[in-house]
């Protein structure tokens, strides 16, 4: 549902393009005995001269209708008018009344009388209008055209699509020559009835008209396939659209709607690089995308990448410095083997922390660049924080570093306590609680034999 109201939108906005013809521009103004030169010249109809009685009713009511429209000198104001539309109207209702108009002046009338029924917005004379219009015998046909162009435009526009293609399909046979934009119209109103099928045949008509007559085919054009092939389920397609989209196109929504379709066929790494085309673009701006292209990146095994990615976010204000947000950027260092910028990262994510499992990662981070010392107050902050996942390895990890520092009391205390925590650590710790005793003795044997050599 989301899509036909994007799609809804998109078409009503395409279809307001012409609206402005079909009311005061449609082979009828001041200049009513010029109709010859309207604008389709390729055929010519004998239509009866407009009498200049019938002139003179039909400037004086779109004078009313509109002084603006009315053509004048630079600096000539426009001419004051006598009434307004609904003036206009009574006035030409009167005219129609009269005998021995012939079928041109009766057809002005009315296009004049759809001028002003518009500019009342009561459209369903304004539709009247038009076709009466079309019941007059000869006219000429720019009148025609321009009459079944309004008619399909204000029954698409009053929802009644069936009709708006009627008027459309006479349209095309009068003009002869195909339209891309008249033929979008038409693809719309077949999804607008739910036609989808239809509706895809005329859509991929548009692009082709466009590109047989070298115009350049408009962005809503391509999308409504989009729409469409995914309506049918046809998502081989929608990604070639979307591909063809992006190049001449390139906005953040096909962008991520292109990764989400590479997804659905479980092609991730084309997932994954046009989600980061549009990163690249500067089209993710919320911390949401930026985090989410963070993950997607560690979990692709692009460590590094997510890195700058969430290094750049933060400091552009776009994601937040939290526990949350600063252990990813963490573990990223980390898989990526930059460690002093991981341990700075876990110490800035340690000040959020409501457990001690971050200082935990810490400690780890700090061990593995040999800095024991910092390891064991990491250790220690992890044990007072507390609400650990594996105490006892936190216990453990830190008689390590303990060992390394020769503290060896404390280690020992260490590792009997990771015992105390958990009884399937007891072997290793034990291992250790003997290596260190050894120590001890050997470091001990050695002493007195350095104070005896001495003595001698």
């Amino acid at each position: 549902m989301q899509l036909k109201q994007i799609t809804t939108l998109a078409v009503s906005l395409s279809i307001l393009w012409a609206l402005p013809l079909i009311v005061g521009q449609t082979d009828v103004g001041i200049s009513l005995g010029d109709t010859a030169q309207a604008e389709e010249k390729k055929k010519t109809r004998k239509v009866p001269a407009m009498r200049e009685k019938t002139y003179k009713v039909l400037s004086e009511a779109q004078i009313m209708i509109d002084p603006e429209s009315i053509p004048r000198e630079e600096g000539e104001p426009a001419p004051e008018p006598k009434g307004g539309p609904a003036d206009a109207v009574r006035l030409l209702q009167k005219t129609l009344t009269q005998k021995g108009l012939n079928s041109y002046e009766l057809a002005q009338i009315w296009n004049t009388l759809a001028f002003a029924y518009y500019t009342l917005e009561d459209i369903p004379k304004t539709i009247n209008a038009y076709e009466q219009i079309l019941r007059q015998g000869t006219i000429t046909e720019a009148l025609e055209l321009a009459s079944l162009r309004a008619l399909f435009q204000l029954y698409y526009a009053e929802e009644q699509y069936a009709k708006s293609i009627t008027y459309i399909d006479r349209w095309q046979a009068l003009k002869g020559t195909p339209d891309p934009q008249v033929t979008f119209i038409k693809a719309t109103a077949y999804y607008q009835m739910d036609n989808f099928n239809e509706s895809l045949k005329q859509a991929i008509l548009v692009e082709d008209i466009a590109v047989s007559q070298q115009k350049t085919v408009k962005e809503n054009w391509w999308y409504l396939q989009v729409v469409l092939y995914n309506e049918v389920n046809d998502v081989d397609n929608v990604i070639r659209v979307l591909e063809t989209l992006i190049v001449h196109y390139p906005k953040k929504q096909y962008w991520m709607h292109l990764a989400g379709m590479y997804s659905e066929k479980g092609r991730d790494d084309a997932s994954l690089s046009a989600y980061y085309a549009a990163y690249i673009q500067g089209f993710l701006a919320k911390e949401s995308e930026v985090v989410m292209l963070a993950q997607r990146l560690l979990g692709a095994e692009n460590p590094y990448e997510a890195s700058q990615v969430l290094e750049k976010g933060i400091k552009d204000n776009l994601v937040e410095e939290n526990e949350k947000n600063l252990k990813l950027l963490a573990t990223a260092y980390t898989l990526s083997q930059e460690m002093s910028r991981a341990i700075d990262a876990w110490r800035d994510a340690a000040k959020f922390a409501d457990d001690g499992e971050t200082y935990y990662r810490l400690a780890q981070a700090l061990a593995q660049e040999d800095r024991h010392k910092e390891a064991v107050d990491a250790y220690s902050d992890a044990q007072k924080k507390g609400e650990l996942k594996k105490p006892a390895d936190v216990a453990f990890w830190k008689g390590i570093s303990q060992m390394q520092l020769e503290r060896w009391d404390s280690a020992t205390g260490s590792f009997r306590d990771s015992i105390k925590l958990d009884k399937k650590k007891e072997k290793q710790a034990r291992q250790y609680i003997r290596y260190i005793a050894g120590e001890k003795r050997r470091q001990e044997e050695l002493k007195k034999m350095l104070e005896e050599a001495v003595g001698e």
